[in-house]
This record gives structure tokens, sequence and C-alpha cells, in this order.
């Protein structure tokens, strides 16, 4: 049990940090295009996992299992979030992305029949996306369809889903900090090629800075290295279900950090939202015992 609360905590730390990010990646995106924020990100947290974790490990016949988990968490899933963000509305993109959840949910259960969500888990998801879109509009309902950057940010989804589950099915064959290291070196290896088709170089000048240096390096060390370090612990101890639960406190944290950093208004909306976001995720997670994990 304390063991369990440990890995609940762990996902709560990575969706806190995660929530975090996205106000700093904003202030970087001033001086890098996204796909060069995420080269430098993925080359950085890879190069400092290598110092942790110096051992060699290379085999033909399981390297496609690292590229595909890189391809869906890194390459993927933040290139069409940050695209969806260039073409539709940041509110879309907030709710869309925060559907991973749901989507999870619904690949394990066309996979496995007996993985299904319990009722009151169910109950629990649903009570906190609605708390999630409260949030995210915060007093502001300016909801516009707008299908292009829509399909993307559900691609985004779609894609942390299907790695949670890759990643679930493949965890205990290998070394935590193992993974990771192989994520960012085939995140920063796929994503190489889209920052040569933007045509424009890295002013590296502009990254000598105290302020834009600590900046990379929490994104990179904190934000990619740690956190998906320790999700990969914390899917293989409550499963991918409730671990991706986590994921409706992202929006949760970023409105409270633009509160507190860029003195946006909290409204009741958005605090009522807050409420259900916390109520919905504990009413799933303290019916843990009734749930069946992913094995």
């Amino acid at each position: 049990m304390e063991q369990k609360m440990s890995s609940h905590l762990l996902a709560l730390f990575c969706v806190i940090v995660w929530g975090s990010t996205f106000v700093v990646s904003k202030s970087l995106m001033a001086i890098l295009t996204p796909v060069q924020l995420m080269l430098l990100r993925f080359t950085l947290a890879y190069v400092a996992l290598w110092i942790i974790h110096p051992k060699w490990y290379f085999c033909w016949r399981e390297e496609w299992r690292f590229l595909l988990m890189a391809i869906f968490s890194n390459t993927l899933y933040c290139w069409a979030e940050v695209t969806a963000l260039t073409i539709t509305q940041a509110s879309n993109v907030s709710i869309l992305v925060s559907t991973s959840p749901i989507i999870t949910a619904v690949i394990l259960a066309a996979l496995r029949k007996d993985e299904k969500l319990n009722p009151k888990q169910a109950l629990g998801f649903g009570v906190a996306f609605f708390g999630v879109i409260l949030v995210v509009f915060n007093g502001s309902i300016t909801l516009q369809v707008k299908p292009a950057g829509d399909l993307l940010a559900l691609l985004a989804a779609a894609s942390w889903a299907v790695y949670g589950i890759l990643l679930r099915r493949w965890s205990s064959l290998y070394d935590g900090v193992l993974i990771t290291r192989k994520l960012m070196f085939y995140g920063a290896l796929t994503t190489l090629p889209l920052v040569v088709a933007g045509g424009q170089s890295i002013d590296f000048s502009t990254l000598l800075t105290l302020e834009s240096g600590m900046k990379l390096a929490y994104l990179a060390l904190v934000g990619s290295a740690l956190c998906y370090i320790l999700w990969n612990r914390a899917i293989q101890e409550i499963g991918v279900l409730n671990a991706s639960l986590y994921i409706y406190v992202v929006p949760l944290v970023t409105l409270l950090m633009s509160a507190a950093i860029l003195n946006e208004r909290i409204t009741a909306m958005g605090a009522a939202g807050i409420v259900l976001v916390i109520a919905g995720m504990v009413f799933a997670t303290v019916q843990e015992k009734y749930i069946k994990q992913v094995e």
C-alpha cells in the first residue's frame, strides 16, 4: 500500500512539473522555434542520462521498441500539440489533449476485453474531465471548432495514450533510466529532420544567459529526463489507467502558475473546475482495490 501511494505521488509530481513546463516553454519559444526547442530539450536530456547511465546497450531486434515509444511520447506528441496551438485556440488544445486518459481507457478496453473501467472509476474520470473544461475556460468561453488544429490536438492525446500502453508492456524488460535515455536519443534523432526542414538555424547566443540556460535545463533535466523515469515507475506500480488519470492535473497546474507568475485571474468557474478535477481523481483512485490493473 505504501509503495502504491508513493507511486501516486510520483505521478502527481510528474504532471505538476509538466504543467509548469508550458509556461517555461512559452518564454523560450520567443527565441527558438518549437522544433528547435524540442531538439535541444531531447539532446540535453540524453547527454545527462548518458552521464548517469553510461552503460552501452544496443540490439537490432529490440531498438524498434524504443524508436516506437520515442515517436509517440516525444516527436509525434510534441509536434502535434505545438502545431495545433498555431492553428486552433489554446483552450481547444488543452481540452482535447486532456482526453488522453479517456483514449487510454478506450484502447485498453478494445485490446483487452477484461480491462474495462469500473463504473465508479468511469464516473471519476468524467467528473475530472468536466473539471478540466472549466479550468481551461476559467470564465471565458470562446470555443471555436477548427478541424485541422483540433484533430492534431486529438492526435497528441492519442499519441500519449499509445506511449503509456507500450511503456507498460515493455518497461519491465529494461532499466528505467535506459528506457528514458533511448527515448531522448530517438526523440532527438526523429526531430532533427523537422528542424532541418524548417530552414532556420539555432542562434545559440540567445541561450547563453543564465535565465535561458536555467529554463532549458529545467525542461530537459527535470521535465524530460527525471519525469520520464518517474512516470515509468508509476505506470509499473499503479497501472497505465490510474497513472493517466493524473494528466487531468496538467491544465490545473498551468492555470495556477499563470495566476502566480503572469497575474492571470482565477474565476469562480476556474475554481470550481479545480475542485472537480481533484474530486474526480480522488473518487477514481480510492476505489483502486476494485480496479483491475494492466498486467
